[in-house]
């Protein structure tokens, strides 16, 4: 069973110190710094840690029909989603 990693695990890992990691999810330093010391994080700003700090997702370059283009894929072409996916992991990999 693999352990969580905390809010405080993660900013270190990506070497942050706390006003820049917390600022990209709209979450003032000392907020930021209460959830680290173990206080309940919302799911919201939980969610948020794991799109822009985990998934690596900058919110500045979402846009709204791309989300609905990509709910569509999901639904009407999972084969073609799952092909492009392959095509990522592999540009991914050649680049890293």
């Amino acid at each position: 069973m693999t352990k969580k990693l905390s809010p405080r695990d993660i900013r270190k890992q990506l070497g942050m110190n706390q006003h820049d990691f917390w600022s990209q999810i709209g979450v003032t330093q000392s907020g930021g710094s209460r959830y680290e010391s173990g206080r309940n994080m919302p799911k919201p700003v939980a969610e948020l840690l794991r799109v822009v700090h985990i998934e690596g997702i900058d919110l500045s370059s979402l846009r709204k029909q791309e989300i609905k283009a990509l709910e569509l894929l999901r639904t009407e072409s999972p084969e073609l989603l799952t092909e492009l996916i392959k095509k990522v992991e592999q540009a991914e990999a050649i680049s890293a």
